[in-house]
């Protein structure tokens, strides 16, 4: 059966080119994001992480190996037009090894660092998961690459490394940050000196209704927020954009809520 291709979403905002958010691929079908991508033909490509799904390897060999279609697409998006991608939830357990294999498809890996493009300074918040699994393998080194953890253990103490914050945003030129977790937006972000920031996690928080409060479609629950989260999708403040993710990896459907793509430009 063929994937349901997601919405297009469009969004005018001060930037200097046009540009495309993705997020939250885990390992889907790459063909839908990629043929949208071949029609809008934006500018610049960005992955807000969780490319891949996040469950331990099934077998002895890398884990990224065990995610092809997101490799795909990965490889597709960087021979479309520059792409730069962060490191959400999902990626937490990726090794050197496995990271080599994501920047060997020629994205720009961007893992609490930033890279310059055309005027443009576009650094990744990577998430916290990953620093602390990190900091776990190396504690459980005999345990093979991908030591098992306890989701629960990574759940705790969610502080992300923000020390290269302070020279990243000290750059010249127009600062964008590709940041998974719009939770750490009002946390860690708000108040830096950033042109754009984008995200995804919340799935548009899985069900949505419409609030005649506030007159607009929000989002049941979000991970890092609970129930009937402010973040989940959309503009906030004129500068964080969030997409409602391009798939769906648990078990309750998306309700009024259909997988989403977001462009950005300054129309």
């Amino acid at each position: 059966m063929k994937t349901k291709s997601p919405i297009e979403t469009h969004y005018s905002l001060p930037c200097p080119c046009s540009m495309v958010l993705l997020a939250d691929f885990h390992n889907s079908d790459p063909e839908p994001v990629l043929d949208s991508l071949r029609k809008s033909k934006p500018e610049i490509i960005t992955i807000a992480g969780d490319f891949i799904r996040g469950d331990l390897p099934k077998g002895k060999g890398l884990k990224i190996k065990e995610n092809m279609p997101a490799v795909e697409l990965l490889r597709g998006c960087a021979a479309l037009a520059p792409t730069f991608v962060s490191l959400g939830n999902h990626e937490y357990m990726l090794s050197d090894a496995d990271l080599k294999v994501v920047q060997s498809t020629g994205v720009t890996l961007l893992d609490n660092s930033w890279a310059a493009h055309r005027g443009m300074i576009i650094g990744g918040q990577s998430s916290a998961y990953c620093h602390m699994y990190r900091d776990y393998r190396k504690q459980h080194k005999g345990e093979g690459l991908y030591p098992d953890i306890a989701i629960y253990d990574l759940k705790k103490k969610q502080i992300p490394r923000l020390d290269w914050l302070d020279a990243f945003e000290q750059q010249e030129g127009f600062r964008l940050i590709l940041c998974h977790h719009p939770e750490y937006y009002p946390l860690y972000l708000r108040e830096r000196k950033l042109d754009l920031i984008f995200s995804g996690h919340c799935h548009g928080g899985q069900w949505r209704y419409y609030s005649l409060l506030h007159r607009e479609t929000r989002g049941v629950y979000a991970p890092g927020q609970g129930f009937f989260p402010k973040l989940t999708s959309g503009v906030h403040d004129g500068k964080l954009v969030i997409s409602r993710g391009l798939s769906n990896t648990v078990r309750i459907p998306r309700i009024n809520n259909p997988t989403e793509i977001v462009y950005i430009s300054n129309n």
